[in-house]
């Protein structure tokens, strides 16, 4: 009996370590979190969170999701936190989720961010700078809010891979320069927010986005709105400096909005125009040929005759009329001789 109430006291106690090393934390997560609740001046209203070690995912820190031993998920909206979040964030690797909007953080938006993020969420702050470059990795982005800052600088070229991206809002903030022509990579794009901003240039390059909400209002946009967007659900675009009068046509041989149908026809049109062009040449080809044929027939039948057979011609005829000259002298004389014998 006491042999079986040890070995159940032993069971109990594996049973409960065991749990424990499942619910532990991975060591880089913990580690980066450690660094962004210093980074955040250490506030109180974030509960369990420590400067140095703990257990995130087994002590449920506030705002953080877990999945095993992983971090998933950090939700601090609206808590009102104030500083930076650390330099270690880059070591979230399993964060899906980043939410730290409707807060007093300041400075530059670190460099490094969780790198395999779908959603970020860092809008109603304070950040100055740049949109980092980072974000030109995160292949999974769907949604990107950094509105309501006070970010400034040109966007980078940063927007080729984030074809996932659907929802961006850069709005309420002093960005500057022409958008990115890699904003043509963004194929899943369906709302983008950029007023209030100081954005320059045309918006030409959002012509052939599948857009149903974008508002370019009160930036610094010249040109024209591209007809392709005229007829989206939401469309705001006052407070730019638009031309009047009807746009320019496109440049030759460019669609104003092309797809995969439209590239099908215009290629096998290629095809087609090629094989007439080859055509009309070997037309041409032959009407040169024939002209010159009948070129040469018709000077070879009025060019006059060649000095050898002019000369047989000549001595020809003087054999031919000199005896019938010499005869008619002949005659002419004795017709003179007897009109004088008869008048003598």
């Amino acid at each position: 009996m006491k042999l079986s109430i040890v070995v159940l006291w032993i069971v109990e106690i594996i049973s409960i370590h065991a749990i424990g090393v499942v619910s532990k934390t991975n060591a880089p997560d913990v580690s980066a979190l450690n660094v962004m609740y210093t980074s955040l001046n250490s506030p109180s209203q974030l509960s369990g969170w420590k400067s140095s070690g703990g257990d995130p995912c087994g002590d449920s820190w506030e705002g953080i999701k877990c999945s095993g031993s992983s971090v998933t998920e950090i939700s601090l909206s609206d808590y009102g936190l104030s500083g930076s979040m650390g330099y270690q964030l880059s070591n979230l690797a399993s964060v899906t989720s980043f939410d730290l909007s409707k807060n007093n953080l300041n400075g530059e938006i670190p460099y490094q961010l969780p790198p395999n993020c779908v959603n970020i969420d860092l809008s109603e702050n304070s950040f100055t700078g740049s949109v980092p470059y980072s974000i030109s990795q995160m292949s999974d982005l769907e949604t990107l809010n950094l509105g309501h800052n006070k970010l400034n600088n040109q966007l980078s070229d940063m927007f080729s891979k984030l074809s996932k991206l659907k929802r961006m809002d850069l709005s309420y903030n002093s960005l500057s320069g022409n958008l990115p022509l890699s904003f043509k990579k963004l194929s899943s794009l369906s709302t983008l927010h950029i007023q209030e901003n100081k954005f320059t240039g045309s918006i030409n390059v959002l012509a052939d986005l599948p857009l149903d909400d974008l508002d370019v209002s009160n930036n610094k946009f010249t040109g024209w709105v591209p007809d392709s967007l005229e007829d989206i659900n939401s469309l705001q675009t006052v407070g730019n400096s638009w031309s009047s009068g009807p746009a320019p046509p496109p440049p030759p041989g460019s669609a104003s909005n092309p797809n995969k149908n439209s590239e099908k026809k215009e290629s096998g049109g290629g095809h087609g125009g090629v094989s007439g062009i080859a055509m009309a040449g070997i037309a041409m080809g032959v009407l040169a040929v024939l002209a010159i044929v009948l070129a040469l027939f018709s000077r070879r039948r009025s060019a006059p005759p060649s000095s050898h057979y002019l000369d047989d011609d000549a001595s020809t005829h003087h054999r031919s009329f000199t005896p019938l000259a010499s005869q008619e002298l002949s005659k002419d004389t004795k017709s003179v001789n007897s009109d004088a014998s008869l008048d003598i």
